[in-house]
C-alpha cells in the first residue's frame, strides 16, 4: 500500500498596497516620523510633500479640535521663538526648563520686530509692527514665506494714528487660509475701519466692506473655529466684541460686558474674558451667553497683556503675566491648578521681555500660496 503524498501549501503572502499605508497607516503617524519617511521613494516624497496627504495628516492628528487638551505651546518673546510641550501636567511643574526647546529659525537679517499675530493648523503666522508684510512659518517642517502688503497700506493716513488690529485662520468650508488686517482710526469722530483680507488659496489681497457703525478694533485676534473675536469701541456704542467669520466673510457685533482693560483668550475651544478688575471673574463665553465663570486666586494681577491659555489633561490652564512689581519688564508662564481651593498659581518659566503664545500642534501645511498671484 502507498502512503499518500500530502500536498505541499504554500502560505499565501498578506500584501498591504502602497495607498493603503500612504492613506491609513502614513497619515495617522507623528509628523515627525513621516517626515523621515519621505527618504523612502520618489513616490513617498511627493505623497507626503502634497496638500492633500498635509489635509489627511490633520483630519486624522488627536490635536486639531480646539477643545482638545494642550499639548504644546509657542511662544514668541523679544526675536526668539520657542516650542513648549505640556502634555503632562505632573512632569510640566517638574521639568519646565527641560520642556522649553529654543527654534532656530532665520526670518531674515533685521527682521526681529515680528508680533505673533495667531497660530491655526500648524502654521504659525508673525506679523512686521507696522503691518507692512506677515510671515507663515511651520516649525514642524522649518518652512516660512513672506507675503508683502502690495502697497495696501498707503491707501491710509498713518497721520491719524491708525489702529491695526490683525487675524488669521482657516476656513473650512472653502479650505483656504486667510489673513485678515483692519485699520481703524479714532479721535472722537470715527470712521468705518479698512478691512483688507489676504487669501492663500487666490495668493491676492482684496478690501472688503465692514458693513456695521464706525469703530476702533485693536489688538489681534483669538480664533475659535472659523470666527476671528477682537476688542472694539465706539462713541455709539461702548466697548464690544467684533467677530468676522472667515467663510462668510462677514462681520457681526457681539454686546458683551467686556471693557477695553480685560484680556480675551480662547479656552476650552471658546472664546473667553478675563476682568482685571474687581473680583476678577474669568468667564468663558459662547457669545451671547456665558456658559462658566472661574473666581480667579485673591490678588492674582492681570492685565490686556495677560494671556490664558487652557485646558491641560488635568483640566489646569496656562497664563502668562507681565512683572510690573520687579521692573524688569518681563513676563511669567504659569499653571493655575483647577483641583485646588483657592486656585493655586505655579510660575513655570520666566522671561525677560513680555511674551505672546499661541496653542500648537505640528502639522504639514504649507505656508506658501497654493496658486501663482492673481492679477487684481
Amino acid at each position: 500500500m502507498t502512503k499518500s503524498k500530502k500536498k505541499h501549501v504554500i502560505p499565501q503572502q498578506s500584501y498591504l498596497s502602497d495607498d493603503l499605508i500612504i492613506e491609513e497607516i502614513l497619515t495617522r503617524l507623528p509628523v515627525k516620523s513621516i517626515i523621515r519617511f519621505k527618504s523612502v521613494s520618489k513616490q513617498w516624497y511627493s505623497t507626503v510633500s502634497s496638500s492633500e496627504f498635509a489635509n489627511a495628516q490633520l483630519i486624522k492628528s488627536p490635536f486639531p479640535h480646539p477643545s482638545a487638551p494642550i499639548d504644546t505651546l509657542f511662544i514668541k518673546c523679544g526675536k526668539n521663538c520657542y516650542l513648549f510641550s505640556c502634555d503632562d501636567d505632573e512632569q510640566i511643574c517638574a521639568n519646565s526648563e527641560d520642556n522649553l526647546v529654543k527654534l532656530d529659525v532665520d526670518f531674515g537679517v533685521g527682521k526681529y520686530n515680528l508680533e505673533l499675530t495667531g497660530c491655526c493648523n500648524g502654521l504659525i503666522c508673525l506679523t512686521q509692527y507696522y503691518n507692512e508684510y506677515f510671515i507663515l512659518l511651520n516649525p514642524a517642517t522649518r518652512k516660512l514665506h513672506q507675503y508683502e502688503s502690495d502697497g495696501y497700506l498707503k491707501r491710509f493716513d498713518e497721520s491719524k494714528c491708525p489702529y491695526v488690529a490683525s487675524g488669521f485662520g482657516y476656513a473650512s468650508n472653502v479650505d483656504d487660509y486667510k489673513y485678515v488686517r483692519i485699520l481703524s482710526e479714532y479721535g472722537g469722530n470715527e470712521k468705518k475701519p479698512i478691512v483688507h483680507i489676504f487669501s492663500l488659496r487666490e495668493n491676492r489681497w482684496r478690501e472688503i466692506d465692514f458693513d456695521h457703525n464706525p469703530l476702533v478694533v485693536y489688538r489681534n485676534a483669538m480664533l475659535v473655529n472659523d470666527k476671528l473675536y477682537w476688542h472694539a469701541v465706539s462713541i455709539q456704542d461702548g466697548d464690544s466684541v467684533v467677530s468676522f467669520d472667515l467663510g462668510t466673510e462677514r462681520f457681526d457685533i457681539i454686546t458683551i460686558n467686556c471693557a477695553e482693560q480685560d484680556a480675551l483668550g480662547v479656552m476650552g475651544g471658546r472664546l473667553s474674558t478675563c476682568s482685571c478688575t474687581g473680583d476678577k471673574l474669568m468667564n468663558i463665553l459662547e457669545p451671547p451667553s456665558i456658559l462658566k465663570s472661574i473666581c480667579l486666586p485673591k490678588g492674582f494681577r492681570l492685565d490686556m497683556y495677560s494671556q490664558m491659555l487652557g485646558f491641560t489633561k488635568a483640566d489646569n490652564f496656562f497664563v502668562t503675566n507681565p512683572l510690573y512689581d520687579e521692573g524688569s519688564g518681563g513676563a511669567t508662564l504659569g499653571l493655575l491648578d483647577t483641583r485646588t481651593k483657592p486656585m493655586q498659581y505655579t510660575t513655570l518659566l520666566r522671561f525677560d521681555m513680555l511674551l505672546k503664545i499661541a496653542i500648537y500642534f505640528p502639522s504639514l501645511v504649507s505656508p506658501f500660496p497654493i496658486v501663482e498671484p492673481l492679477e487684481a
